[in-house]
């Protein structure tokens, strides 16, 4: 069965009305037939900006500072939580654990010009045999290692 790994973008753009959602769940129900993958690190940046979205929107928090104070007051907002949660479980979403290898990170990160949390990603799907990400950042698009949908 093929294995495809699931970013951040795609998992927003279902929890949210975008102007890419409907591009978002036609790639999910165009590749229904897959396992889908994600690792730890996309988890924990969908709840920081699912978070800062549902703070944001409510005129609670405009940036990082704001975004900690509320979290301190509020804490996390439980239909943000619920949310993802959910989606995970409704799209039978495999969470993995990440690859974590400084040296590789570093070498990644460098080579293909990547953010910290992307190279982790690549890194990620290359140790689990993933050959595919779903995702709407053209950055992936530099990994010799990855096919990028859309």
């Amino acid at each position: 069965m093929r294995k495809l790994f699931v970013d951040t973008n795609i998992f927003y753009n279902i929890l949210f009305r975008t102007e890419l959602t409907s591009i978002a769940r036609r790639i999910l129900e165009e590749n229904s037939d897959a396992m889908f993958y994600t690792s730890m690190i996309v988890v924990n940046e969908l709840l920081y900006i699912s978070t800062a979205k549902y703070f944001r929107d409510r005129g609670i928090a405009k940036g990082g500072f704001s975004l900690r104070k509320a979290l301190s007051r509020y804490g996390y907002p439980r239909e943000v939580v619920e949310g993802i949660k959910g989606l995970l479980e409704d799209l039978d979403i495999h969470v993995l654990p990440d690859k974590q290898d400084i040296d590789e990170l570093m070498r990644v990160a460098i080579e293909y010009r990547l953010l910290p949390n992307d190279a982790i990603i690549a890194l990620t799907c290359r140790r689990y045999g993933i050959d595919t990400i779903l995702t709407f950042d053209e950055d992936f698009k530099r990994i010799p290692w990855l096919k990028v949908i859309p």
